[in-house]
């Protein structure tokens, strides 16, 4: 279920490429130009009434979700003209389109249900090679949904402490001063067309948040991962055993490619989050149980061993437990007693 999160830097990569793509298509070849035109041909007709994003309009996710689909696609079937997309592929495709979901106000399944029949519809000369995907799209549920955002964000700022203390780019930095002057354009473009003032107030707090974003220290990032780190880990305490293990493996990953990295051009070692907390909520409890478990073993142990050595107590408080019995049923009510005669016998 969480396996895609380990790729999350790779498929955070693929997102911001189609965005550019899609967006700023003065920018691109005539082929891709074709590309965008077939996909906004297959989105155009996907109803405003079934689907509700925050930001953006169903028909907008539609053209995002299948120009990844495609990219992913091709990326395989350059290696080998028999290979597709993989099953984490897929897992981070079902969770972009949740994630989108998650903040507007559509029902879920009705959205995700008519991604499915679009995908029937999408013409095979764009995808060329169509894998069902029904079983692959679903509602995850929140708790799920919220595990995978957590180590999704976390396999990202160890690949972003990493490039950091190996004196590579920050986010957003390595974009040329032209790539950034033509995304400005080509949003300004869109706004004018869609007539969309809202959209703009968007884009200047998107802006903003990519500035700070591009500003922060290796310490920021350390800590916002120990925080993410303790966060996810108290979410296991409800026997989320998959979670767990997903998170043990992160802290590995962690521990091999940024704990044991030689290099520190940006003094990501100074910061006091550097290394991951010694944090196990889980591993804690079960030793309390085992603490409890323990303690309680010797008095059951004297209480054993009292019945061994001193039997005839036992027996004699067993025996004034039985005359009590004996006296209340006498105090409390009549009965017969049968009468033996001892000539009888």
């Amino acid at each position: 279920m969480y396996n895609f999160c380990r790729n999350s830097p790779y498929y955070q990569m693929v997102v911001e490429y189609i965005n550019r793509e899609i967006d700023v298509q003065e920018e691109v070849d005539q082929k891709k130009k074709d590309d965008i035109k077939k996909l906004k041909d297959t989105c155009n007709s996907f109803s405003s009434n079934i689907c509700s994003f925050e930001n953006l309009s169903d028909k907008d996710i539609c053209e995002k979700f299948f120009y990844m689909y495609k990219y992913l696609h091709e990326y395989y079937n350059k290696q080998d003209s028999k290979s597709t997309l993989t099953n984490e592929d897929f897992d981070f495709l079902n969770y972009w389109l949740n994630v989108k979901l998650k903040d507007g106000n559509s029902n879920a399944s009705i959205c995700i249900d008519a991604f499915n029949r679009k995908i029937k519809d999408v013409d095979e000369n764009f995808i060329s090679v169509i894998k069902k995907l029904e079983k692959d799209l679903h509602v995850i549920d929140a708790s799920n949904l919220e595990n995978m955002e957590l180590l999704f964000e976390l396999y990202n700022n160890e690949r972003i402490i990493l490039n950091m203390m190996r004196g590579q780019d920050y986010p957003e930095e390595k974009k040329t001063n032209k790539e950034k002057a033509t995304e400005v354009k080509a949003t300004e473009v869109k706004a004018t067309e869609e007539k969309a003032i809202e959209d703009n107030a968007i884009e200047e707090n998107a802006i903003d948040e990519k500035e700070n974003e591009k500003q922060k220290s290796c310490s920021d990032y350390t800590e916002d991962c120990s925080t993410k780190y303790k966060k996810a880990m108290d979410k296991c305490l409800n026997d989320n055993d998959d979670f767990y293990k997903a998170l043990k493996d992160f802290k590995i990953s962690y521990n091999y490619a940024v704990e044991q990295e030689t290099q520190d051009l940006r003094n990501c070692k100074s910061s006091q989050y550097f290394h991951l907390p010694n944090y196990d909520p889980v591993l804690e409890k079960q030793r309390n149980i085992m603490a409890g478990k323990i303690l309680s073993a010797p008095a059951k142990t004297k209480m054993i061993k009292n019945r061994w050595i001193n039997p005839d107590k036992d027996e004699n408080e067993l025996l004034l437990l039985s005359t009590d019995n004996e006296d209340n049923i006498c105090e409390n009510g009549e009965y017969n007693i049968g009468y033996y005669s001892g000539t009888n016998l």
